[in-house]
């Protein structure tokens, strides 16, 4: 019995397949899959509201994620559109006729098929993922649960830029205020210039105060130079007096008397003990007293 009930499931789940894909290639075209109504493979099952979505999601974790990948998407992508359904982000919709993508499942396996046609009228869930330029507009109808996929391009709207605004009249060059009450600034009193180039004026270099009362300071009594360069005169140290050497020119002459000769011979030859000496050295020259000038 058990052989003959376990033959027969079998036969039937091989009729329940062939006939589903009957319906998918036997629509109205060749190229698209038609199915003629809903739930008969369903990836997440028939479900009521956003609880009951994101409680198969969790029981379903798996098989959702095949099928996710299975449309194209990337596990980032994946993640996101998990996360969009477990916050709530997703739009109550009517789910378009025409699918670019949709997965089913089968016996615990999960298929997809693209370009097909489903029944109008189904509602589901709608989550909006941006991919570059492509908008991943992702349903999933309340009648099956399975994720399906519709590429569109991101509409690029074209806003002018708005006009500016008109322009405000302005007081000329070196002008202040608004018109028709221009003026032209001046300078605070005891400030010289124009403005924003006010300044202080100075006395000339060397001279101290405030115009117009500029005055050269000098040094204190008792000293000299200018300021701040004074200093205290010294007492000039008195030179001591130069000394003048007078030198006096003495002329000595030497006299010999003639009558000298005849006894210088006689003495020689009469005895030898006479000799002359000569006569002794001048003096030194007499040096003058210094005169004090």
């Amino acid at each position: 019995m058990s052989l003959f009930t376990a033959n027969l499931n079998r036969g039937l789940r091989a009729l329940f397949v062939f006939a589903y894909v009957f319906a998918l290639f036997g629509g109205r075209a060749q190229a698209q899959h038609v199915l003629p109504v809903l739930g008969t493979a369903p990836l997440l099952g028939q479900m009521s509201s956003v609880s009951d979505l994101q409680e198969r999601v969790t029981e379903r974790r798996a098989m959702f994620e095949t099928a996710s990948e299975d449309l194209g998407l990337t596990s980032a992508e994946t993640d996101q559109l998990e996360q969009r359904i477990a916050s709530g982000q997703v739009r109550w919709v009517r789910v378009p006729r025409h699918l670019d993508a949709m997965t089913w499942a089968w016996d615990g396996s999960v298929y997809m098929y693209r370009d097909v046609e489903i029944p109008g009228g189904e509602y589901g869930w709608e989550i909006d993922l941006r991919v570059g330029s492509n908008i991943h507009a992702l349903f999933i109808p309340a009648a099956c649960g399975n994720l399906s996929l519709v590429e569109r391009s991101v509409q690029v709207s074209y806003a002018p830029p708005p006009p500016p605004p008109p322009q405000q009249p302005q007081c000329p060059n070196g002008m202040m205020g608004s018109p028709p009450n221009c003026y032209t600034p001046q300078c605070p009193n005891g400030m010289m210039g124009s403005p924003p180039n006010c300044y202080t004026p100075g006395c000339p270099n060397g001279m101290m105060g405030s115009p117009p009362n500029c005055y050269t300071p000098g040094c204190p009594n008792g000293t000299m130079g200018t300021p701040p360069n004074c200093y205290a005169p010294q007492p000039q140290a008195t030179a001591p007096p130069s000394l003048t050497t007078v030198i006096v020119k003495t002329e000595v002459r030497e006299t010999i008397a003639w009558w000298m000769i005849p006894l210088t011979f006689v003495g020689f030859f009469f005895g030898g003990h006479f000799h002359y000496s000569p006569p002794p050295p001048p003096p030194p020259p007499v040096k003058c007293p210094p005169v004090d000038p």
